[in-house]
Order: structure tokens, then C-alpha cells, then sequence
């Protein structure tokens, strides 16, 4: 008897949803709240990789990325540059010597998201926990 009742304590467990560890949190692109940039993942993609430089009105884009080997920044490289950190850095040392700089860092979700909010060019990624009206999320990232 108690092994049944074991049984039906772990398979209850079991159906219950648990949140996700931290590496597969969803991330979302953020902008300022003025911006009105419609993006898709592959235009994120190519404005990290710095292909895409200008917002449509002429406005440099200012690109922020997280520091290297945060779960964010390993997240993110996966999900929308769709490669790891080695040939992230293979692919920035090849541009480096064409004049192109990868995207500024910063060190945590908050500091985008300040920088994000006080600046209309800028775009970054967050965590969506720290989503507020500070900024206007344009994409989610799963």
C-alpha cells in the first residue's frame, strides 16, 4: 500500500508544471517605448551580427549584449544567432579587421534594460521577469 501511494505522490509530481531553469527562461528583445520597430528574428539576428546597422528612420542602432558566458548571453547566441560562443568569436576576430565592432556589453538584465529606456537607438535582451514599462518588448524569444 505504501508503495502504490508512492507511485501516485511521484506521477502527480510529475504532471505538475515546474518553472523553467534558468538557461531556457524566456528572453525578449527589448527597445525604447518610442521605438516603432516591427522585428523578426532574423532581422535581431542580423543587427547583433552588425548586418543591419540603421533603424528605418536613419538612427544608428545601438546593439547590447551581455556579458560572455552569462545564461542570457549563451541563450541568446543559441536561440537567435543560432551558434556558440567559439564561432561568435571566430566571426567577430574576421570583422575586427574589416572595421566592424561587436555590440557593446553590459553586465546584468537591469542595466539594458536602464540603458534600453534612456536611449531610442538602443536594443537589448532581457529576461522577461524584468520586463516593465520602461521598455517595449518587440519580440519574445523561447
Amino acid at each position: 500500500m505504501r508503495r502504490a501511494g508512492a507511485l501516485l505522490c511521484t506521477a502527480i509530481a510529475l504532471l505538475i508544471p515546474r518553472p523553467a531553469v534558468p538557461e531556457e527562461r524566456a528572453l525578449v528583445i527589448v527597445v525604447h517605448p518610442e521605438r516603432a520597430a516591427a522585428l523578426d528574428i532574423e532581422d535581431v539576428a542580423r543587427i547583433y551580427l552588425r548586418k543591419r546597422r540603421f533603424w528605418g528612420d536613419g538612427t544608428p542602432i545601438v546593439a547590447l549584449n551581455r556579458e560572455p558566458g552569462t545564461a542570457a548571453r549563451v541563450a541568446f547566441s543559441h536561440r537567435v544567432l543560432h551558434a556558440d560562443p567559439p564561432r561568435l568569436q571566430a566571426y567577430w576576430d574576421q570583422q575586427y579587421f574589416a572595421g566592424i565592432f561587436p555590440p557593446s556589453v553590459l553586465s546584468s538584465g537591469a542595466a539594458v534594460k536602464r540603458y534600453v529606456a534612456a536611449d531610442r537607438a538602443a536594443i537589448g535582451y532581457i529576461e522577461w521577469s524584468e520586463v516593465d514599462d520602461s521598455v517595449r518588448v518587440v519580440l519574445k524569444v523561447e
